[in-house]
């Protein structure tokens, strides 16, 4: 059985409408801030295998301010809504290759790295992802998938990009959700690692990444049955590539190069598409 995705009149009351949006945006900023903001008053830095200090509690914002808005709106609805989309994994096959993508441009990097005989990083570097004790590459991935994964995109891509596009296209929501969610990682900027050595260039490229991701988020979540699981599973991958210790600057750079041009394809095709009256590519068919 191949779960597909509703058209918007047979969405349920809770979900039909943006209700609750803006009560989301503000729990989301201020869970994730509070928790930020004496790590940024005193100056603290997360690094990469270090447990402390950490900004991971302040990744399940969006996960807490979408179980508490939704719980406001129509608790019993709502959350049975958003549970059965955590879990949702039956979907066609080729949007499970579109969920472990960053992995293989990550493996075909490295495969290239190792044909030019360029110094491969090593295994154990991929454990190490900032605000999290180093146990092993198994451990950090689903301590990455919970926290991270479902933390972020039971929010994201679950509640807002689900909301939104639910009165706006899905190109116009998704670019407001990327702009949310790029304000949403400010006081990051100033704690981690590796983000301080973001120049001028970086710190423009930053929001340009964000939003690719949230194009082929959207793409995805909509094309799988609004499975919040398989966007919390591309957004963990994606991270063990370009986020852990293993990612070199060729790395981070081939593979969110990927992502940009996959987005910038999407984006293309669905004005086109857009244009010619033909359907959206980034909706569900």
């Amino acid at each position: 059985m191949v779960v597909t995705h509703r058209a918007p009149d047979t969405l349920n009351r809770t979900e039909r409408g943006t209700s609750g949006v803006v009560r989301f945006v503000l729990w989301s900023y201020g869970i994730a801030w509070a928790w930020c903001a004496p790590l940024v008053i005193f100056g603290a830095t997360v690094e990469q295998g270090e447990g402390w200090p950490t900004h991971v509690p302040a990744l399940l914002a969006p996960l807490g301010a979408a179980l508490l808005v939704t719980v406001s709106i129509d608790w019993r609805r709502g959350l049975t809504s958003l549970l059965q989309r955590t879990g949702r994994w039956r979907f066609p096959l080729v949007w499970w290759s579109v969920v472990v993508s960053p992995v293989v441009v990550l493996a075909l990097t490295l495969g290239g790295m190792r044909l030019a005989g360029s110094e491969l990083p090593e295994w154990g570097d991929f454990a190490r992802f900032g605000g999290l004790p180093s146990y092993g590459v198994l451990s950090t991935f689903l301590l990455v998938l919970v926290l991270n994964g479902f933390g972020e995109e039971t929010g994201w891509r679950g509640f807002l990009q689900d909301r939104l596009q639910q009165r706006l296209d899905p190109l116009r929501a998704t670019l407001v959700v990327a702009v949310i969610w790029a304000v949403w990682h400010t006081p990051f900027l100033f704690i981690l690692s590796t983000y301080a050595g973001f120049n001028a260039m970086t710190l423009v490229m930053f929001p340009l990444g964000l939003a690719s991701g949230a194009v082929v988020l959207t793409w995805l979540y909509n094309h799988t049955g609004r499975s919040i699981l398989a966007a919390a599973l591309w957004h963990t991958l994606y991270n063990m590539a370009v986020a852990t210790e293993g990612a070199t600057d060729l790395i981070q750079g081939v593979v969110t190069a990927t992502v940009m041009c996959a987005a910038a394809v999407l984006v293309v095709g669905e004005v086109v598409a857009r244009q010619r009256g033909n359907r959206s590519i980034l909706a569900a068919r």
